[in-house]
């Protein structure tokens, strides 16, 4: 009594939780949102979803493009766009955009509900059931889920599946109508199978489970009781035919099939008496047809009066002589009547004279079985089978008690444990219906307890179409694929792949899965071979297209990558992954414009790429580079602050808008100061200069003024001690004649200690291999009252390195005018070399480290109105630096050790070296 009232709670609890489960999940699906502000994400899907209800499909879609353009890639945006194109019944880019959608939200349950129904109006039916079981996960106890995945495993053909699913259904719902129409078609299908392979006993639990769910079914009855006669239980039949005149609409053939029973077993009293109180209680029964058999039954009974019953004179006619004849009749008749006791005891006794005959032992489980001994008829069928395993009849009954045990195991998914058992069953002798039953179920099993390997050999067993074991043996080895991915294994991965597409038909999630490994495998080749399959097989998957004009793009085919691209992200504009390459192929593609300097070609290509994808980073600082090499300074700002580094690149991205800062500033103002003294005297050296630019975008102007002042104690390049002070005034002019070619010209005058006269012009050059040459010719006017003329030709390169900058210059002098102690000879010449480093990136800020030797002096020297010598060894070391503090300010300090040699004034004529320390600092202001 405890066990019925817990079983009873248990079920009541059952059917409440799937009530509440099914009412929340309609909730989720069809809930209505409080309306939202407009320019917010819901906004958008509201006002998509109330036009797609009115019918404004175009509208709907335009204002879901609208959210995707402000907010990117939304899982309801994408759920709406499948809507769209399955409303258009353009199921491959419904499919898409639903699959998209699940990705940014595997919550969504109406789209994984539209996937379902997407793939069963396209026939994947095992594709629509894996979409069914995640909607089941999230409700278990949704009655229409369970019924639609009924439904689509009939539809695959898997009608063993759906039978164990529908008999689940069933201990969950057990009052539910619906599901007892379904078990009732069910078990009438299964009857009619039964009749045409004559499986009398498995036809008895079929009719009997269809009388118990339909009892009103008067077709069943009379089947049922039809069987019962024709298998001698003339009894039982009886019993049934009268139950069922209660049950059924038209009593009248029931009450004829009892009556007639009974008078077939000799009972005619109890016949007519039946006959007379249906008359009485049951409507219909009345009229000539029951009269005859009335009248029949009386003739019967009175013919009946004058015999004796064969049956009761056999039995006593044994008992005195253990008769064989009578021992045979008794043990018929018993079984004919349905006097079970009867014949267990005669089964017995002929087993014990004749022996353990197949025939006797059939006929005792069908005893046991008819008495509700199901465990002892179950091991006498089993001992039945062990003696005669080729008969098929007893193979079939008991193949199907074993699968009965088997399904009941599989739904509490203990699969290992039926496997030995289907196994077994594999070896009776069945029909090819329930052979294969078997097959499948026990590949079933292999699947999900991960034997690969065995379901690989079990599948040529379950499938003979060879398309139906190509979808099976795709479903059996693409999880162990992405397993194999996912784990890295991707040579093996390849390997499991191939033997999939050998098979001439395979799915686009396998290609998919092709082209993936084959990528990552560096064979381009094999990715090329499957996209092309792709394109053939599914034309409108924009997967195969999308990958196609990635492999042009990657061997540098941009602008036929782009011309399939572009329809694509008008079309797609809501898929991340479609719009992301489009804007990496645009963005590659203005590289490569930028490197032949089409600037305008490149600033076209970043303009439609951001069209689709505005907040792209990579876009945005492509913009931004273009913006710089078109000198456009603020405009580059303006672009280079839309984009956010993350914290790795914030330095990097300090840097960069620091420069961009500096270089729109058009003003610039340069205090410098140098100084120099002798190793060994206390006689300093010093000159100041200040100097203003103006920047425009392909010109910078520049006006400066120079100081040095003298005690009369330092040596000056005639060689003569003189004091006083000196001013230089000087003008620049630099102008980028294009982008690889600028020049710079210069002209001085002073009065005094700087060169009176100076006119020079410099040019560089950007050469391959990121080398600019350099090149110098100049004009200067020195040596105090001596006024001698210094020709210069120089000419030099540099080339970055990494983080560093090297550099040498080469200059010669040619000397007109007269000699002195300072200038000594007509041609002389200056090596120099130079090497920067530049540690912070994007930054000014840079370290020097440089020399020079020659017969000449540096000519910065010349220029600074420092101590120098010609025709005399020259050296030099400097070390050196440039800070950039911010857009405004940078510093810079450097110091020379500078050796020239003098000749002594004794008469030894040995020549000494003189040594010159220089400092100088120079503070830059940018505004």
């Amino acid at each position: 009594m405890r066990y019925k009232i817990l079983t009873i709670a248990i079920l009541f609890s059952a059917v409440l939780t799937s009530t509440a489960q099914n009412t929340q999940n309609r909730a989720h699906l069809s809930r209505k949102y409080t309306p939202a502000k407009e320019g917010l994400p819901a906004y958008y899907e509201q006002q998509a979803r109330a036009l797609f209800k009115s019918g404004k499909w175009a509208e709907g879609r335009k204002m879901v493009e609208e959210g995707y353009d402000r907010y990117g890639s939304l899982s309801a945006y994408n759920e709406l766009l499948g809507t769209y194109w399955y409303h258009f019944k353009d199921y491959d880019k419904a499919r898409f955009y639903f699959i998209r959608s699940i990705k940014d939200d595997n919550g969504n349950l109406q789209s994984k509900t539209m996937l379902m129904r997407l793939e069963e109006l396209t026939k994947h039916y095992s594709t629509a059931i894996v979409y069914c079981n995640e909607l089941l996960e999230a409700a278990p106890y949704d009655f229409t889920l369970w019924k639609k995945k009924i439904e689509l495993y009939r539809l695959d053909g898997n009608t063993v599946e759906a039978t164990r699913l529908l008999q689940r259904l069933a201990e969950i719902y057990p009052d539910r109508v619906e599901v007892k129409k379904e078990i009732a078609w069910d078990y009438d299908q299964r009857y009619r199978k039964l009749v045409k392979t004559n499986n009398l006993v498995g036809q008895e639990e079929a009719l009997r489970k269809l009388i118990e769910i339909s009892p009103r079914n008067a077709e069943y009855q009379m089947a049922l009781c039809n069987l019962l006669l024709k298998t001698g239980r003339l009894e039982q039949a009886a019993d049934l035919a009268g139950h069922a005149a209660t049950q059924v609409k038209h009593p009248l053939p029931f009450v004829e099939k009892k009556a007639s029973i009974l008078g077939d077993m000799t009972r005619y009293s109890e016949a007519l008496s039946y006959i007379s109180m249906s008359e009485r209680t049951l409507s219909g029964v009345q009229g000539a047809q029951i009269n005859q058999l009335k009248t029949k039954l009386e003739e019967e009974r009175a013919r009946y009066a004058a015999q004796n019953d064969p049956y009761t004179a056999y039995a006593r006619l044994y008992e005195k002589n253990h008769s064989e004849e009578a021992l045979t009749y008794l043990l018929n008749t018993s079984m004919s009547r349905g006097y079970l006791d009867d014949a267990l005891m005669y089964i017995r006794e002929a087993r014990r004279r004749r022996g353990d005959t197949q025939n006797l032992l059939f006929r005792e489980y069908t005893v046991q079985r008819r008495l509700g001994n199901k465990r002892a008829a179950i091991v006498l069928l089993e001992r039945i089978h062990t003696m005669y395993p080729s008969n098929q009849e007893v193979s079939e009954e008991l193949c199907a008690i074993r699968l009965e045990e088997v399904r009941r195991q599989m739904d509490l998914n203990k699969y290992e444990e039926v496997i030995p058992m289907l196994e077994k069953l594999q070896t009776f002798s069945v029909d090819q219906e329930t052979k294969t039953a078997i097959e499948r179920r026990l590949l079933t099993c292999y699947i999900q307890t991960g034997k690969r390997q065995k379901a690989l050999n079990q599948l040529e067993k379950s499938y003979s179409d060879p398309a139906k074991r190509a979808a099976m043996y795709e479903e059996i080895v693409t999880p162990y694929i992405k397993q194999l991915m996912a784990e890295g294994r991707l040579r093996q991965a390849e390997a499991e792949i191939i033997k999939v597409l050998n098979n001439e038909n395979p799915s686009s999630d396998i290609l998919r899965m092709g082209i993936t490994t084959a990528l990552l495998l560096k064979k381009n080749n094999d990715a090329v071979t499957l996209v092309e399959w792709g394109r053939k097989r599914y034309p409108t998957d924009p997967f195969f297209v999308l990958k196609e004009a990635q492999l042009k793009a990657g061997v540098g085919d941009y602008e036929a990558a782009l011309q399939r691209l572009r329809p694509m992200v008008d079309e797609y504009i809501g898929d991340s992954v479609v719009v992301g390459a489009y804007a990496g192929c645009c963005e590659a593609f203005a590289v490569k414009y930028m490197e032949e300097k089409r600037y305008d070609e490149a600033m076209q290509l970043i303009d439609e790429a951001m069209v689709y994808y505005p907040n792209n980073k990579q876009l945005i600082l492509a913009k931004a580079t273009i913006y710089e090499k078109q000198k456009e300074w603020k405009k580059a700002i303006e672009q280079y602050q839309l984009y956010h580094p993350s914290p790795y690149e914030l330095g990097e991205y300090n840097n960069r808008m620091t420069m961009l800062r500096r270089r729109a500033m058009y003003n610039a103002v340069v205090i410098d100061y140098q100084r120099a003294r002798p190793a060994k005297e206390d006689n300093i050296s010093s000159k100041a200069f200040l100097s203003y630019s103006r920047y425009a975008k392909r010109n910078a102007y520049t006006v400066g003024v120079g100081y040095a002042g003298r005690d009369g104690a330092t040596k000056v390049a005639d060689g003569g001690d003189e004091g006083g002070s000196g001013v230089q005034l000087s003008g620049e002019w630099e102008h980028e004649w294009a982008d690889k070619l600028s020049t710079t010209a210069i002209v001085s005058w002073a009065n005094k200690f700087f060169p009176k006269i100076r006119a020079e012009l410099n040019g560089t050059y950007l050469l391959p291999y990121e080398l600019t040459a350099k090149g110098s010719l100049s004009y200067r006017l020195i040596g105090g009252d001596k006024n001698t003329s210094l020709l210069s030709l120089g000419v030099g390169a540099t080339k970055p390195i990494n983080i560093f900058e090297v550099g040498a210059d080469l200059r010669t002098f040619i000397m007109l005018g007269e000699k002195s102690a300072s200038f000594d000879g007509h041609f002389f010449v200056n090596g120099s070399v130079i090497a920067k480093c530049y540690p912070i990136e994007g930054s000014k800020t840079n370290l020097f480290l440089t020399g020079s030797v020659g017969n000449a002096p540096e000519v910065s020297l010349i220029d600074n109105s420092m101590p120098i010598r010609f025709s005399q060894l020259n050296t030099m070391l400097g070390l050196g630096g440039v800070y950039s503090l911010n857009a405004t300010l940078d510093f810079g300090l450097s110091g020379q050790w500078y050796t020239m040699s003098v000749k002594s004034d004794d008469a030894t004529g040995v020549n000494n070296s003189k040594n010159y320390l220089y400092l100088n600092a120079n503070v830059t202001i940018h505004f």
